[in-house]
């Protein structure tokens, strides 16, 4: 083989396989060659379309229009008539669902030979969106938890305060002017026959009597209002004990590390957090765990995650007119298993919904989101452990399993 056929032979083969698409084309916009990767990039616009790849004006009018008009127009012998410009197209569905997004390259060597290269950046493009997508809920939920971790930082305070005072005023209530009532009805009773010689004995009986009377008044007054103090008080623990377990959930993003977590005492912290929600309902609820529960090495905010949105959706399933209101959950050993069962007494659902229901971005409720029983799942699969959610049929209530080894 002489060396110029060598040359051209070699030049062909980087030509034909090379990864960028390529085409040489005369000026009137006849394909003299395209390379595998053009074919390839080229075919379905040229199948839905019904052209062939004999000229390349036709197919770039249907995807990038004013790119012909362009090469046509550039009257100098040679040289860049586009260099690394972004387009974009997308073929009409169900044909091509995604929108290809193609960097071009037009370059005329001299006449009658122009070369257009076409990359496809689609790949790049998505990932530096979902990247951005990334960055962007990132940024939003580190401003979610800064505002959260404020408001809880408050409400703190708040409650705070509010324990003081009430604890001040159970520390006056020590100073029991009760005793100093009952002395001197005690008092004045030895002394009552000069009292009915001063007053008379009908004045001096009535005066005994209301005496008497305002002591038992006061007595009974006292009572309430300590019982009101400690129920206050009890509150304002509870609060606080919430308000814990918030900051706590707040500030824990997850952790890639895996430590020795209690799930029943995330079921605890949850059915503390979710106690308006369901006590608002009349909702009973119920917790069948044995004393001492395996741990698990686990994620605990992710698994808190999980557990509340699980119960917020029983409570949520449940009308506030329902006849029965029953949420239960069971947590049991079972050969080397951890089951976590929650059943509710909601509104259930069908065989359609069942199967879409770790669908992500499938739901049934008019401003969810759908993505919550997918992150479940996520986060259950990722602890190495299971999820199921069945239902007999709408009304007949909803019951959830998961299983984590131990």
């Amino acid at each position: 083989m002489e060396q110029s056929d060598l040359s051209e032979h070699k030049f062909n083969a980087i030509f034909t396989y090379a990864p960028l698409a390529l085409a040489e084309i005369k000026q009137d916009g006849k394909i003299t060659l395209l390379n595998l990767a053009g074919k390839t990039l080229l075919h379905p616009v040229c199948e839905f379309y019904e052209l062939d790849t004999e000229n390349l004006y036709p197919i770039l009018d249907k995807i990038f229009p004013g790119i012909t008009a362009r090469i046509k127009s550039y009257r100098k012998p040679n040289g860049q008539i586009i260099y690394n410009e972004l387009h974009k197209f997308k073929l009409p569905p169900p044909n091509d669902q995604v929108e290809k997004h193609i960097q071009f390259s037009v370059s005329k060597m001299f006449e009658d030979c122009i070369i257009v290269g076409f990359d496809d950046q689609t790949s790049k493009y998505l990932e530096e969106k979902a990247m951005q997508q990334a960055n962007l809920d990132n940024a939003v939920a580190q401003g979610k938890f800064e505002i959260a971790s404020e408001v809880l930082h408050d409400i703190g305070n708040a409650v705070v305060g509010f324990g003081s005072y009430l604890t001040r005023i159970s520390r006056a209530m020590e100073l029991d002017n009760v005793k100093n009532l009952e002395n001197t009805s005690l008092f004045l009773k030895s002394q009552q026959a000069a009292l009915a010689t001063v007053l008379g004995e009908e004045k001096a009986g009535a005066l005994l009597n209301l005496i008497d009377g305002i002591a038992r008044s006061e007595k009974v007054n006292q009572a309430e209002i300590r019982r009101t103090i400690t129920e206050q008080l009890n509150i304002v623990s509870h609060i606080q004990e919430i308000l814990n377990i918030q900051r706590h959930y707040v500030t824990g993003r997850g952790t890639p590390d895996r430590k020795p977590v209690s799930l029943k005492e995330i079921i605890h912290d949850c059915q503390s957090m979710l106690f308006a929600s369901y006590d608002k309902k009349g909702i009973a609820f119920r917790l069948n765990a044995p004393e001492q529960v395996p741990l698990i090495k686990g994620d605990r905010t992710k698994l808190m995650q999980v557990i509340l949105n699980l119960l917020k959706n029983s409570i949520e399933a449940i009308d506030l007119d329902a006849k029965k209101k029953n949420i239960s959950i069971e947590l049991l050993p079972k050969d080397e298993t951890l089951e976590l069962t929650i059943m509710d007494s909601g509104t259930g659902f069908d065989t359609a919904t069942a199967a879409r229901i770790f669908e992500r971005g499938f739901t049934t409720k008019n401003t969810g989101t759908g993505l919550g029983l997918s992150n479940c799942k996520s986060i259950v699969e990722s602890h190495a452990g299971s999820i199921e959610v069945n239902s007999k049929g709408p009304g007949l209530g909803t019951t959830t399993l998961i299983r984590f080894s131990y």
